[in-house]
Parts: structure tokens; sequence; C-alpha cells
């Protein structure tokens, strides 16, 4: 039996569990994985699969200070069977078969962070990872570079009630499948040795032109991985200019179209363009290398509201978008004049479709 564990950090649930799948499609998939709260139980089976966690073998792998972080904390688990080729065979070859099937794992605590996001201004992450064979002895600890922040630059926990966590893996599987291989167009992950350590080279796969939902994604994650403010606005900017597939006098564009597909009225459709208008300017000075004009008559206080401000409309933006997927367009030139044609149509009557 495998266990793969990811550690989930900046989140607090409740002491339960919530099953990443339906009972009846484990023994389909041949796969069990759920989200685990902290002092919970984990049954399959009849079976609490919580022994495998608390078991010394993994305590002593592990180590006793990490081993303790482990378990103060929420994490994902996922139960794999042991296939026959996973014996006599040597350490290399399962680093190579379940570095694979680590990524791909990992994958689920990747999206279910960013559906986290969806729900609410969250910074979760899951860069600690456990894999651990019963049978052959095979232990692997993995990290991936994958830090995220608040939409103000700053780390917290947030606390998701059981109905959020609910939304968010239900949220997760739309996340998953907008950044499959198809979608994404990733490349296949190399692997490369650094000082004896294996290295999986995860975003050179993922820098390719794939379909818009895929790229906004992608650019949610850049802007999430950095408490740079000004960087931050900018991936947010590049974000909406995606979805909304505008050549061309982006400061007002995106600005206007963002105020009328999102505000709930008039004041806030003024604001919406105000803070829009505002973003673009400390991009334009950022990516220039020029000092912030921003901060000349404002706080740095001021900015991470800004940025706040903007990670709200972003969202707001693409949790209405990712919901039409005839909007998710590729790389042809006629597959882009369709959706630039729909959002124009917005800004012209400044009007939801």
């Amino acid at each position: 039996m495998n266990l793969l564990i990811n550690r989930l950090d900046n989140i607090q649930i409740s002491h339960k569990n919530f099953p990443l799948f339906p009972a009846d499609k484990m023994s389909e998939l041949n796969l069990a994985g759920t989200i685990v709260g902290i002092n919970s139980e984990y049954w399959v089976n009849g079976k609490n699969v919580m022994v495998l966690v608390h078991n010394p073998i993994l305590k002593t792998k592990i180590g006793e200070q990490m081993y303790q972080a482990l378990i103060r904390k929420p994490m994902m688990l996922f139960l794999i069977p042991t296939q026959e080729n996973e014996f006599d065979v040597s350490v290399d070859a399962l680093d190579k078969l379940y570095g694979i099937q680590t990524i791909n794992l990992n994958n689920f605590a990747q999206a279910f962070s960013i559906a986290c996001w969806f729900i609410k201004d969250s910074c979760i992450r899951a860069t600690h990872t456990y894999w651990l064979n019963f049978f052959c002895g095979y232990y692997s600890q993995n990290s991936r570079s994958m830090d995220v922040t608040l939409s103000d630059g700053t780390i917290a926990e947030i606390n998701f009630d059981d109905h959020e966590v609910q939304l968010a893996i239900m949220m997760m599987y739309t996340v998953l499948r907008y950044l499959l291989p198809d979608e994404a167009h990733t490349g296949d992950v190399h692997m490369t040795l650094s000082g004896g350590t294996k290295v999986w080279e995860i975003d050179k796969a993922m820098s390719t032109e794939g379909k818009s939902f895929a790229r906004a994604l992608l650019f949610l994650q850049e802007a999430r991985r950095t408490g740079m403010l000004s960087t931050k606005i900018d991936k947010y900017c590049s974000l909406l200019e995606c979805l909304f597939a505008i050549e061309g006098n982006h400061k007002e564009n995106i600005a206007s179209i963002t105020a009328a597909y999102i505000a709930k009225d008039e004041a806030e459709k003024k604001l919406i363009k105000s803070n829009m208008r505002t973003a673009y300017g400390v991009r334009s000075d950022s990516s220039h290398g020029g000092s912030l004009k921003f901060l000349r008559k404002h706080n740095p206080e001021d900015l991470a509201e800004l940025s706040k401000s903007v990670d709200d409309y972003v969202r707001r933006v693409l949790s209405k978008v990712i919901a039409q997927d005839e909007l998710n367009y590729d790389t042809s030139r006629a597959s882009k004049e369709k959706v630039k044609k729909h959002f124009l149509a917005i800004l012209q009557t400044g009007k939801q479709n």
C-alpha cells in the first residue's frame, strides 16, 4: 500500500474528513483520497487510515520536527494500491515511477488551493509532500516551489467552514479540468539532478500556450506566488486581458469592461473603473523600472488595499467567465475574435450580455 500526504498550510478546517471521491468510485479509480482535519479519522473499507499516518515508520522517515509540523495541520491523503511492478526494482526506477504520480496527486492540492481562492481570499499552500510504500519500504519527501500569499502580500491562516470546504472541492475539479494537458498544453515534466537531489522541471513544462482559461489560471498563480504588490497587480491585469481577449488601449478597455461585467450599481462601476485605471498606472511604472507614482501621494497600506480590491474584481470576473466554456478560446484568430466581440459588446452597451 502506498500513502501520499500533501500537507496543507494556512487553512483551518473542522476536525473531520472531506472525501475527494464518491465511495462507489474509489474501486473504479483504484484510488482513495480525502482532506483530513487535525486529529480526525478517515475510514476506508472498515479501517482507519490515520493509523498509517501515525505509524512510527513515517515519523522516523520524516524526522521528529517535520512530523510534528505535519500532524498539526490539515492534510490531503491518497491511498494507492501497490502493483507487482513496484517490487524488485531500483530506487531510481521507483523515484521516476512515483515522482510523476506525486506531481499528479500534488496537483489536486494545488487545484484545491486555487479553488479556495475562488471562495475567498486565501493563501493555502501544499509545498510539502510525502510518499511511503509500506510493503517495500520506499520513502520520498518532496517540496514544490508554490508558496502563495494573500491579496495584500501577507500570509495568514484562513478558516473554511464545512460548506466552504465542500464548495472548494467541487471547484477543484473545474480548476483541474482547465489545467489538464489538452487545455493547458503542458509538456513532459523532465527530471534533473542538483547535488544528488532529483528536481522536476514543472514550471518549464507549463510554459506553453494553452487555451485562455488555462493561461488565466497560470497568471493567477503567478499573482498569488508573489508578495510584491506591484508584480501581483501586474499579473492580475494580465489575467483580465487574457480573459477579455482585448488588444489595444488596455487601461480604459479593461477598466470599463470589468466595471460593466461585475458592478452591482453605478457607484461601484465608477469605483471599479477608478481602481483599475490606478492599477494600470502601478503596472506601467513597475514594468518600466520606475518608482511608483502611486506612492508619492499614498502610503504602502493604500497599495495593499488597491491590490485587495483588484484581487476581488479578478475573483468575481473569473468566477463568472469560467462558468461559460464558450469563452475559453484557443490560439486561433477566429476563436479569440469571437470572445473579443463578446466583451466589446459589453463595453459598448455598458451592460452584461
